[in-house]
């Protein structure tokens, strides 16, 4: 409890303008939750300036808080429609609050990018973006790669470019699942760009599998 009323008093400055911990009014046990989950993903960056790991952890956990946000005012909305209106009144105001909850995702966006890069680098701006996502762009690029080691250089930039593209959409989703959801998405399309370039992916599949055998009986 006393770390969450440190962090939340705290108080940061950056030029002319100052930001801190935007805790009021929340559950003091999730902000906490936030707090340690932010703190985490900012300790893997390797910020030698523990004022500037201080003020990303800040921005950190203040976009958990927005998408929160956002979030649950889209929910009460769907709510309400759904207790209130029926027909195509209930699924035009469901509508109308997906379409809000996007507009706010999308204005805020790139803000929360600015703001990282402002106290860190391109590297841990990315490593922030790969902690909020739980590491799934790394992952599959490599997975991929070693998948199908005949991959052009081509072929490698088009598929991590869409990984890039999953994880930017995947740090303003709600849920894990849904972040997961995104990265799915994205993988069917690389598999399907694999398959129109003449892979046959079950069969890469199987030879990396066995490859991965026999690796193991000669550890």
């Amino acid at each position: 409890m006393k770390q969450i009323v440190l962090v939340a008093f705290l108080l940061v400055s950056t030029g002319s303008f100052a930001q801190d911990l935007n805790s009021e009014g929340r559950d003091p046990a999730y902000v906490d939750v936030i707090v340690k989950r932010s703190q985490k993903i900012i300790d893997q960056l390797g910020i030698d300036d523990s004022k500037e790991a201080t003020l990303a952890r800040v921005i950190l956990c203040n976009r958990y808080f927005e998408l929160n946000d956002i979030y649950e005012v889209r929910d009460a909305k769907v709510k309400l429609a759904n207790e209130t209106l029926e027909g195509e009144a209930k699924e035009a105001a469901k509508k109308a609050a997906e379409d809000e909850k996007d507009a706010a995702l999308y204005r805020s966006h790139f803000a929360f990018t600015n703001s990282l890069a402002i106290h860190l680098n391109a590297e841990q701006v990315s490593g922030v973006k790969d902690g909020m996502t739980y590491g799934v762009l790394g992952v599959t690029y490599k997975a991929t790669c070693e998948m199908i080691p005949s991959l052009t250089a081509e072929e490698k930039m088009q598929i991590y470019a869409w990984l890039v593209e999953a994880r930017e959409l995947a740090i303003d989703a709600e849920s894990a699942n849904k972040k997961h959801a995104v990265f799915g998405k994205y993988k069917g399309r690389i598999n399907n760009y694999l398959a129109k370039r003449g892979y046959n992916l079950t069969k890469e599949r199987e030879e990396w599998y066995k490859r991965i055998e026999e690796a193991k009986k000669k550890e």
